[in-house]
């Protein structure tokens, strides 16, 4: 699945939205917040690594490179007319990809967000 700047939520408004109007759930890296919104015409996709994650611009942004490329390999198992949000914890500096990874599927599981979980994962 391509993130396309159609897919990407970038106004605070839709955040808000998924914050006040949607459920979430943490895990050891990540919280995902979710919101089901028949409006919109498919799944879409924000994140958040805010300075608590890291001091550093560079780690920031690689968060979210890591994000967008899990997005990318998952993505399209999530239940359509979807709003996400991941939200990086402190800790997710210090992980590796792999660990993200296996961190947000599980979370997205326990928010039941996924149509059909990956196989190798359980």
């Amino acid at each position: 699945m391509k993130l396309t700047r159609e897919r990407r939520m970038r106004q605070w408004g839709e955040f808000h939205a998924v914050r006040s109007n949607g459920r979430s759930t943490g895990g050891r890296f990540v919280v995902l917040g979710a919101w089901s919104d028949p409006t919109i015409a498919d799944r879409r996709f924000g994140f958040i690594t805010s300075k608590k994650a890291s001091k550093k611009a560079v780690t920031r942004n690689l968060l979210r490179r890591r994000f967008r490329e899990i997005i990318r390999k998952h993505g399209d198992t999530l239940l359509p007319h979807q709003m996400v949000v991941t939200i990086a914890r402190w800790r997710a500096a210090e992980a590796t990809f792999a660990e993200l990874e296996a961190d947000w599927l599980k979370t997205a599981r326990k928010l039941k967000i996924q149509q059909d979980p990956s196989p190798g994962y359980s």
